[in-house]
């Protein structure tokens, strides 16, 4: 079963890691819904049970903010599908409470629920490195050790994924304002 869950969670972390490096939310989405099927299905298989209810309750919000996203909703409309998650996933916590580790979950639960309802890609991609870190923490110490490998490759492509989207834009536009007001106080004089 170990190994199975290992293969599954490569395979979806695959899916994973190539929506990270997607500029659009909704692919970014798309590609995590695929990736939660995989998740969901190896942390069944490494029984825990709560990891897989987390990322089962993944694929249901990002399905449902793919659809928010597409109507152009605003954040308000949010708001509901966050309360939902999470009441679901505290629910869930009660029920399947196993140790204080599962309130690496719920933090977890929170910052991605919160994370993947922004517009602004910078910020979506800030709470992904947030959540990567947590759920390494909880993969170490349920020893899913590809899981853990995971996180780690996750974190490097989100910082890329930075600073290629973000970063060098800001730069490049920083830059072209430099030369473009230099042009324009030398065009006054």
């Amino acid at each position: 079963m170990y190994v199975t869950s290992q293969i599954i969670v490569f395979i979806g972390l695959i899916f994973d890691l190539i929506g990270r490096c997607l500029k659009r939310k909704n692919q970014v989405l798309i590609f995590n819904v695929i990736a939660s099927l995989f998740y969901v299905s190896s942390y069944l298989f490494l029984t825990s049970w709560l990891a897989a209810i987390a990322n089962a309750l993944n694929l249901i919000r990002n399905l449902w903010y793919i659809h928010l996203t597409n109507l152009g909703s605003r954040y308000n409309k949010f708001i509901i599908a966050i309360i939902s998650i999470m009441s679901i996933f505290i629910l869930s916590l009660f029920i399947f409470w196993n140790n204080s580790l599962d309130l690496i979950l719920l933090a977890s639960m929170l910052i991605s629920t919160i994370g993947f309802s922004f517009k602004n890609m910078l910020y979506l991609r800030i709470f992904i490195i947030i959540n990567s870190a947590l759920f390494l923490t909880y993969n170490f110490t349920i020893q899913g050790y590809v899981n853990m490998f995971c996180d780690l490759i996750g974190i490097m492509i989100t910082i890329t994924a930075i600073i290629i989207y973000h970063l060098i834009p800001y730069i490049k536009n920083k830059k072209l304002n430099k030369i473009y007001n230099n042009v324009d106080i030398e065009g006054k004089i």
